[in-house]
């Protein structure tokens, strides 16, 4: 990849991870809202605050786990390794790239991977 478009896409996605850490904010200040509010007296005060807490720790491991994977593919563009196969060490498809920016493996090593997790009893 040339120097230009790593510099394209650690911008798009440095602009990603911007976007998931307002929207995680954005999710706490309206649980805090939705907290502070009077309940709904048609739910039960416990399974109300059950699901506000399921949702807010499965939206946050999730964007956790995607902010983990931006900034190590930012990290592996100001290595000057990004866009290799940690596996095989060959060149990442750019289509690839394009739909999954932080893919660590190529797509036959992705493909392997995915054939030996499923043949795990």
């Amino acid at each position: 990849m040339r120097a230009k478009e790593l510099q394209s896409l650690k911008r798009d996605l440095l602009r990603r991870r911007r976007t998931i850490l307002e929207t995680a904010e954005r999710a706490q200040e309206e649980l805090e809202a939705l907290r502070g509010a009077e309940r709904d007296p048609e739910f039960e005060e416990g399974a109300q605050s059950e699901h506000e807490q399921d949702m807010l720790a499965q939206m946050s491991e999730t964007q956790r786990r995607e902010i983990a994977q931006i900034d190590a593919a930012i990290a592996r563009i100001d290595a000057g390794e990004y866009g290799i196969c940690r596996d095989c060490g060959a060149e990442i498809d750019p289509r690839r790239l394009a739909a999954v920016p932080y893919a660590l493996l190529c797509t036959e090593c992705a493909e392997s991977a995915v054939e030996t997790a499923r043949a795990r009893p």
